[in-house]
């Protein structure tokens, strides 16, 4: 990050999670140089906090399940075994290391929102969290507890501007305005026309998990909005089916995917799609939202839950003997979206969870008919016309009139990119003394994935 370092970041974590465990805990924590896996425990939380705007990235803080009851205990003044206020907590000691950062990184000149926090808890997963930016980890320790902060954050430089109007809108406006989106019909149609277009599968929405379903070895993909808008989309599928669908998205065999990252690619891009179609309507309906970059969760046995404010509902579709779960949800203050029937889930420690699905099934649509959902996410299309490095005495002396000769080469095709991911080759033209660009090739599917890594 250019106008917030990593020496930076670490400091503020350091000083707001060391202070507010000696002032809201009376707890004191010991930074440690590294916290090995085994350090947490097998059972353990992470709440994840996003960030959007002028940075994008995540703050993640793992604990295991034993030290956030004692955590837990200590804030409420009383012993619990309740996992509701377990997560709460989690998720305000998430909240308020990540708000801190964001003051800092708005005082550096960096605007940006920060997400409601979403709670990972299981005893099987880890955490992918973004592509964006290299992951940065600090350690801690209480007695023999220990903490882990990870963070993944980089500049985005411009793009504060989606930030322009936020908190310009009362919380009535902002609930009014968030009631007038049909939810429920967008996840759906917006799922159906994905999965047609991208994967050419014809996928179905149905009421409820299919009999002798068992989630088994499973990849999730996550994005998070902020902004007036507070909300989660997931999008589930056990490991078998994302090998299908990986290998149908790259035009290939099973038995020719590479590595796991590339199931993965696949599965951040179709939640980023979906979530990107849901903030759009969430933007026509006239409010700020930003979505954060996609993370990724793999295991056998977790769930990646918002906390009790975030209204989640879960959708349920099947493709041939495979089935697809998508939970989407948004701050409501109170509102609630049209419920589904009840379905049962797994949760750690065998705990039962119930959530709503729909309580009617829409009737099956052509889903070439309903291509329009996606077409009006707003897209950044940069050329790139070639890239060259200098010693910093060599940029000291450029001036006025100064000439940077770059590795492209005259004649030869430049980079096309969509939100930072390549997807064509160009030529520049001159036409009515303006410049633009003349398609030469459009990159194929698994070429254009190994881009965004």
């Amino acid at each position: 990050m250019e106008r917030f370092t990593t020496e930076a970041v670490a400091q503020s974590v350091s000083d707001t999670i060391t202070e507010t465990f000696e002032t809201m805990l009376e707890m004191s924590l010991d930074a440690v140089e590294q916290v090995a896996e085994d350090d947490l425990e097998k059972d353990r939380l992470v709440g994840s906090v996003f960030f959007g705007g002028e940075v994008v990235g995540v703050l993640s803080i793992h604990v295991s399940k034993t030290f956030a009851k004692i955590i837990t205990s200590a804030m409420l003044g009383t012993e619990t075994e309740d996992m509701e206020e377990i997560k709460d907590v989690l998720g305000e000691l998430t909240n308020i290391v990540a708000g801190n950062l964001k003051t800092e990184m708005v005082n550096a000149g960096l605007p940006c929102v920060i997400s409601t926090p979403s709670i990972t808890r299981g005893t099987d997963f880890r955490i992918d969290p973004t592509t964006a930016a290299p992951v940065q980890q600090m350690g801690y320790k209480h007695g023999e507890h220990y903490i882990l902060v990870s963070v993944a954050a980089k500049e985005e430089a411009g793009a504060g501007g989606q930030l322009a109007e936020t908190g310009e809108l009362s919380s009535q406006e902002i609930s009014d305005k968030i009631n007038s989106v049909d939810i429920r019909t967008a996840v759906i149609n917006s799922v159906i026309d994905v999965f047609f277009t991208m994967l050419s599968m014809e996928v179905e929405h149905i009421k409820e998990i299919p009999p002798g379903f068992v989630e088994g070895q499973r990849t999730v993909g996550t994005v998070t909005f902020a902004g007036d808008v507070d909300g989660l989309f997931n999008i589930q599928v056990n490991d078998d089916f994302a090998r299908i669908m990986t290998a149908s998205m790259l035009g290939i065999e099973e038995d020719e995917i590479e590595s796991e990252e590339e199931i993965n690619d696949v599965i951040r891009e179709l939640s980023n799609i979906i979530g990107g179609n849901l903030k759009s309507k969430f933007i026509d309906a006239g409010l700020s939202c930003v979505l954060s970059p996609p993370s990724i969760t793999k295991g056998r046995n977790f769930l990646v839950e918002a906390l009790n404010i975030i209204d989640t509902d879960k959708f349920l579709f099947s493709y041939q003997d495979h089935t697809i779960i998508v939970e989407a949800g948004v701050k409501k203050d109170g509102a609630k979206t049209e419920a589904e029937p009840a379905a049962e889930q797994q949760v750690p420690d065998n705990e039962s969870s119930r959530t709503e699905t729909a309580d009617r099934v829409m009737d099956k649509q052509e889903p070439e008919h309903n291509l329009d959902l996606i077409l009006n996410i707003p897209l950044e299309l940069t050329v790139e016309l070639g890239r060259t490095k200098k010693k910093i005495n060599e940029l000291l002396a450029l001036g006025k009139d100064s000439v940077v000769t770059l590795k492209q080469l005259e004649g030869e095709p430049v980079d096309i990119l969509v939100n930072d991911t390549l997807i064509a080759r160009g030529q520049v033209v001159l036409e009515n003394e303006k410049y633009g660009i003349k398609i030469l090739e459009i990159v194929s599917r698994k070429e254009r994935l190994n881009s965004i890594r």
